[in-house]
């Protein structure tokens, strides 16, 4: 079993697991190890606890040097499985925020919490 860890302890695991993305992308390429909808899960899942919007184009660049029609599948393929949800708050369309479903932060809160566990040995 899993130990459940409180939200502070995910957000920086979080946090170290974007930067790592980063690191290793700068290091060796984005192109050789692409991982976009775990990039663009967990920039959603940052995003959820600060309180702040992700539009569909931000969420393109944090899916790490891969083409915008592919971002854009990656992420139609997560609303149809049900982990994020797209809004479009503006009459004229041009805008469109994309969030984090309670399924969605659920399986993330369940990888932060093995990831943790693994992190710590």
């Amino acid at each position: 079993m899993t130990q459940i860890y409180p939200p502070d302890r995910r957000i920086d695991m979080c946090r170290r697991l974007v930067a790592m993305r980063r690191t290793i992308g700068e290091a060796i390429g984005y192109r050789l190890c692409p991982s976009p909808v775990w990039d663009m899960l967990l920039d959603l899942y940052l995003a959820q606890y600060e309180k702040r919007e992700v539009y569909l184009f931000s969420l393109y660049t944090a899916a790490s040097d891969i083409p915008q029609s592919t971002a854009h599948r990656k992420i139609a393929e997560m609303e149809k499985r049900g982990l994020v949800t797209r809004d479009i708050p503006r009459p004229d369309g041009r805008r469109v925020a994309i969030s984090m479903t309670a399924q969605g932060l659920a399986i993330v809160d369940h990888l932060l919490d093995r990831i943790i566990v693994l992190w710590e040995g």
